[in-house]
């Protein structure tokens, strides 16, 4: 009978409409899960019937008629968006920002999720929720990563990273080009003619200071200890008439004279300063001028300005010998002159420095000379180490200089470290593990391992929020978040993609289309009754 097509229709309906209701109800109850992923329910036309029309000819707009026989589920679809990630505070929950999937184990079969709510177990493996083994590549004791096989990702909490001798410590800033300082002595008046400074033009017979006129011949010889403490071999003269007749003249020849003694004398308005040239404390001194012939000068007594220091700067840093053990490394920078340093090196915990011990460190327009030095020493276990000390480091921006102004110069760094125990393991965005140890080192322990599936909506699901691989699912690469552009969220869990405005809407709409399919059911009852009626 006829209205039997309507009524099965009918029933097409409600069954279909169930279903989309069953996954509503799905996608709400896991409104919660961590990691899951809506669904959607598209559906298909059964075949139809076709009505044959007797007479129907190419003119007629159809050829048949159809009449449909219902509705089925065509697909259910997943939906693999990317959902919110929540903050939980927890350093082992994970979260994927981007594609890719986790990768656990259970029993040997390897499944993939998106819930990243794992946890270490009491033997330092990584598990998830329900205890599957989270899988990842493993490094060496050297942090050298295996990235050929999956394993279980463990973290062994007892362990220790060896000790490392100090190879390089790195130094930078600035040393101040006037650290040490020169020995200045001054007149303590000032040469004048007529009441006034006198240039240095002025000749030696109109100096207020001159008593009787000088004659040519007459001598005028300073009495000087050099910075060295001893006096001229050849005594510093100057001769009226043939070295000229001038307070420059005079001071030129002394200067002449004096500059390979490391001297040096200068005038300005009537002061006369003698400088060491030689940078420290010296035994520059000026005594007097002792004068031979007719002239007669009351030369001015020498005070002093600067007395002349040598001044250093001294740094320290902690390096470690082949065994761990610590040592405190002291080294002094002793200005010498203009661009030109020493250093000392010695141990706080008197180690002995075999080799290295002092050197020279010398500057050009500010910059350092050398890139470095090196210093042996053995320590009291007997190794002997080796310690490059590097004057800067220009592919790091670090710089070593000598200007003007504050010293700033420090060690900056060193390579070496004690034995460590792990105190905390960190997570990268990367999904790299890395060790924290209490001897501030951090070292490389796993990468998680995220999978990238060419199809997803080829995943099949299981229990447990887990996928397995299908042979729709297509090619499955392991590898790192790295590699897929993705980035691994430590503290955060993925929050569930379910939209409830949508899925409300969604459940109206069908349990109006369910409504209406069972009133198609109940009208067809309710013609059947008629028909069977018009017997009576």
């Amino acid at each position: 009978m006829a209205l039997l097509k309507s009524m099965n229709s009918g029933v097409s309906g409600l069954n279909a409409f169930q279903k989309k209701m069953d996954v509503i109800g799905n996608n709400i109850a896991n409104v919660e899960t961590i990691g899951f992923k809506s669904s959607r329910v598209t559906f298909s036309q059964l075949m139809s019937k076709n009505e044959a029309r007797s007479g129907a000819g190419s003119a007629a707009p159809q050829l048949t008629d159809q009449i449909g026989l219902g509705v089925r589920v065509g697909s259910i679809d997943r939906d693999f968006s990317q959902g919110a990630l929540q903050s939980t505070g927890m350093n082992t929950d994970l979260a994927i920002e981007g594609d890719g999937f986790f990768v656990v184990n259970n029993n040997g079969q390897n499944f993939y999720s998106r819930a990243g709510n794992f946890a270490f177990n009491k033997d330092g493996f990584l598990v998830s929720g329900d205890g599957n083994m989270i899988q990842g590549f493993m490094a060496d004791a050297n942090g050298n990563v295996n990235t050929g096989t999956l394993e279980d990702l463990r973290v062994d909490f007892e362990g220790t990273v060896p000790p490392k001798r100090t190879e390089v410590v790195t130094v930078g800033g600035n040393l101040n080009s006037s650290t040490s300082t020169y020995r200045v002595l001054q007149s303590q008046s000032s040469l004048k003619v007529s009441g006034s400074s006198a240039q240095a033009s002025a000749l030696l017979n109109d100096l207020d200071q001159t008593s009787a006129p000088f004659a040519n011949g007459d001598t005028l010889t300073l009495d000087i200890i050099l910075p060295d403490g001893t006096a001229p071999v050849n005594p510093i003269t100057f001769t009226y008439g043939v070295d000229g007749t001038t307070v420059e003249d005079m001071v030129n020849v002394y200067n002449a004279q004096l500059s390979p003694l490391d001297v040096s004398m200068s005038i300005v308005d009537g002061v006369i300063s003698v400088r060491s040239t030689v940078m420290g404390e010296t035994d520059l001194e000026v005594r007097g001028l002792d004068i031979v012939g007719a002239g007669s000068l009351n030369f001015p007594v020498f005070n002093t300005i600067s007395e002349g220091s040598t001044g250093s700067h001294t740094i320290s840093t902690t390096v470690f010998d082949t065994l761990g053990n610590q040592h405190s490394l002291i080294v002094r920078i002793i200005q010498e002159a203009e661009d030109s340093w020493t250093y000392e090196a010695s141990f706080l915990d008197g180690e002995t420095i075999t080799s290295g011990k002092t050197g020279n460190i010398d500057f050009l327009n500010g910059d350092v000379v050398q890139s470095n030095f090196e210093l042996t020493y053995e320590s009291t276990n007997g190794t002997s180490n080796t310690i490059t000390i590097a004057l800067g480091d220009p592919q790091e921006g670090i710089s070593f200089n000598q200007y003007g102004g504050t010293t700033t110069l420090k060690a900056l760094s060193q390579d070496g470290y004690g034995q460590g125990k792990l105190i905390d393991v960190g997570i990268s965005g990367d999904g790299m593990l890395e060790g924290v140890y209490d001897n501030g080192n951090t070292v490389p322990i796993a990468f998680l391992a995220l999978a990238d599936v060419q199809n997803v909506s080829g995943l099949e699901q299981v229990t447990g929020g887990l996928f397995k691989a299908s042979s729709a699912a297509g090619e499955i690469i392991t590898g790192f978040a790295s590699e897929m552009g993705s980035s691994v969220a430590a503290g955060f869990l993925e929050s569930s993609n379910v939209d409830l405005a949508r899925e409300f809407t969604e459940m109206i709409t069908s349990q109006r289309a369910y409504q209406s399919n069972a009133r198609v059911i109940t009208t067809s009852d309710e013609m059947l009754v008629e028909a069977v009626n018009l017997k009576r």
